[in-house]
């Protein structure tokens, strides 16, 4: 790589957690239902936490939580976006989302299993919008770890005209999280109706979140 490209990809880390870090510091944050996370953490140790993609700004931004585990690929750019949730305390964990996701699933397994809580979006990276596909609820069952929804919104937000409506909060917003009820995906069991409920699940914190946004 040469001398210059480090540089802009170095510049490139340093405006995107910036930006990020300057949004959260901006924003009035409340987080309703949050007895619910608590209640899971004393319980498992750890969780699994699920949002939709295009909520994904705030939540980054914003949400008090250290040392989670987000799935990053292995290609240049996730190298970037590695380097910019480590800045934010995150934690990336490295592994390829194609071929169905399974060499990502195994990381994001082994990261569970060593007492760590990770976070997804079932709709990522490409979509379809509000569709979750498998991976959460997989990574449920063979953890025995819970799945807690975040719905996630602002009062006033910039959204980008991309396949999932991506949110950007403005400067001085306020924002909300709601945590939903865990899902705890028993082994051995059809995944399918697990699957459905996290999406509905999903998409009921979601208006959650936005009708008290807007109250």
């Amino acid at each position: 790589m040469s001398a210059r490209r480090s540089a802009l990809r170095w510049l490139g880390v340093q405006v995107g957690a910036g930006l990020l870090r300057a949004s959260g510091a901006a924003t009035r944050l409340r987080i309703l239902h949050g007895e619910r996370e608590e209640e899971s953490l004393k319980l498992h140790d750890n969780v699994i936490y699920a949002l939709w993609h295009g909520r994904l700004w705030l939540a980054a931004a914003r949400y008090p939580r250290r040392g989670v585990g987000v799935l990053v690929s292995l290609s240049e750019d996730g190298d970037l976006m590695a380097r910019v949730l480590e800045k934010l305390d995150f934690v990336p964990v490295r592994g390829s989302s194609s071929r169905g996701g399974e060499e990502g699933l195994r990381e994001l397994e082994r990261w569970v299993r060593s007492g760590r809580s990770v976070a997804l979006t079932p709709d990522g990276p490409r979509g379809p919008r509000h569709t979750a596909a498998r991976g959460a609820v997989v990574l449920a069952a063979r953890t025995g770890k819970p799945i807690l929804p975040l719905g996630v919104a602002s009062t006033r937000a910039w959204t980008l005209d991309s396949w999932d409506s991506f949110q950007v909060p403005m400067p001085g917003t306020r924002g909300v999280i709601v945590v939903g009820k865990p899902l705890i995906v028993p082994p051995m069991s059809d995944l399918e109706p697990w699957r459905r409920r996290l999406e509905i699940a999903l998409n009921e914190v979601e208006i959650e979140a936005d009708r008290e946004a807007r109250g």
